[in-house]
């Protein structure tokens, strides 16, 4: 089954704007969410919000946690009785404390393994994943001089694989007709941790460029590859700011919130594209969405607009939660994150699901047992 990915957003000085914003929201349990602006983007609508009190906890996908944190503040503040904190720790991080039962929730921008979901279900029964954003794994980087770069898939993986070393290579030269580039060396910025975002990011690589990148797609980043490595998309921004000549890959929102540059990467339709909402809902408008919707996203896609490295995301959660009172919470949280929260995607940089995929989501939610 395909589903198309669609947003509407205004574009004016590189922001993505979603086209009806109200007023800010408060700040909630879980910090500050990031955005281009260095303020929460703003949601809008005029559904009422179900809510439930208690408290929740949830970790993984630092992928997601921008969204997040901004689905908290606007949730927090519809509904003062409950709390829900969220902590970025990486997907693998994540699904391990979602099975070992010391959150209420994971994240993961991958599809847990059968083994990792057979040792959830042993614990705590059915497991659900529940598609609620999509985004780009954005090329990152810090190059003196540089505010402009394209690269091709080809390219890209040999960097990343350490046989293109400086920054003046041809194959980049080739990517980038004439601009001026450093003979300064490449310094490859990965993730440390177990990591869905690196699990879409060398699905990409396997897929797109086979005779350069032979490792396939896994959450944790190959040892014959290069690079120093940096815990969550943070910490390999942060990582990448500081150093000169550094390339990593995180989620957009980091580098829009850190001012590095973000490569064109060249599509199979020739076309070097940026990642923001409407090119990535292009890319995942080709993925394959089965009915337990665990969807395989296509690293090739055919659309002349699309941006390749694009990956949806996902909450885990168990169809019937233990606490009975925790899992109304849980429930009510999640249908406010894939209905009206979807308001807050675009502006933060993130792919909202369409309304067919959106349609699933609720109901994989109204399906737990609460």
């Amino acid at each position: 089954m395909r589903l198309t990915w669609e947003v509407t957003v205004l574009r004016g000085r590189n922001w993505l704007v979603v086209l009806v914003v109200a007023a800010t929201v408060a700040a909630g349990a879980c910090g500050k969410s990031k955005s281009s602006s260095g303020t929460a983007a703003t949601t809008t609508s005029t559904t009422p919000v179900a809510c439930a009190t208690g408290t929740i906890t949830g970790a993984g996908s630092t992928f997601v946690a921008t969204l997040a944190q901004q689905w908290i503040k606007d949730f927090s503040k519809a509904c003062p009785g409950a709390t829900v904190s969220y902590q970025g720790v990486g997907s693998g991080a994540g699904i391990t404390q979602f099975t070992a039962g010391t959150v209420d929730f994971g994240a993961s921008d991958a599809v847990m393994k059968p083994t990792e979901e057979a040792a959830a279900a042993a614990k705590g029964g059915p497991v659900l994943h529940i598609p609620w954003s999509g985004g780009g794994v954005a090329i990152e980087f810090n190059v003196s001089g540089v505010t402009q770069l394209n690269l091709s898939a080809d390219t890209l993986a040999g960097i990343f694989a350490g046989t293109i070393k400086k920054w003046d290579d041809a194959l980049i030269k080739a990517d980038n007709s004439g601009a001026s580039l450093p003979s300064t060396a490449i310094q490859v910025v990965h993730r440390s941790d177990s990591s869905g975002t690196t699990n879409a990011f060398t699905s990409y690589l396997y897929a797109a460029a086979p005779t350069v990148w032979k490792t396939p797609g896994s959450k944790d980043w190959p040892a014959t590859a290069a690079g120093q490595g940096a815990k969550g998309s943070d910490g390999v921004t942060a990582t990448v700011k500081q150093t000169d000549g550094a390339i990593g890959y995180s989620e957009l929102s980091y580098p829009k919130s850190s001012g590095l540059g973000v490569a064109a990467i060249k599509n199979p339709s020739g076309k070097f594209v940026l990642p923001d909402a409407t090119t990535v809902a292009a890319a995942l408008a080709e993925a394959t969405t089965p009915a337990d919707l665990k969807i395989v996203p296509n690293y090739k896609p055919t659309a002349a607009d699309a941006y390749a490295i694009s990956t949806p995301t996902w909450v885990l959660v168990f169809q019937k939660p233990a606490d009975a009172a925790k899992g109304k919470l849980i429930k009510a949280f999640l249908e406010y994150a894939v209905g009206s929260g979807q308001d807050s995607a675009a502006g933060l940089f993130y792919a909202p699901l369409p309304k067919a995929l959106q349609a699933s989501a609720k109901a994989a939610v109204d399906s737990i047992q609460a």
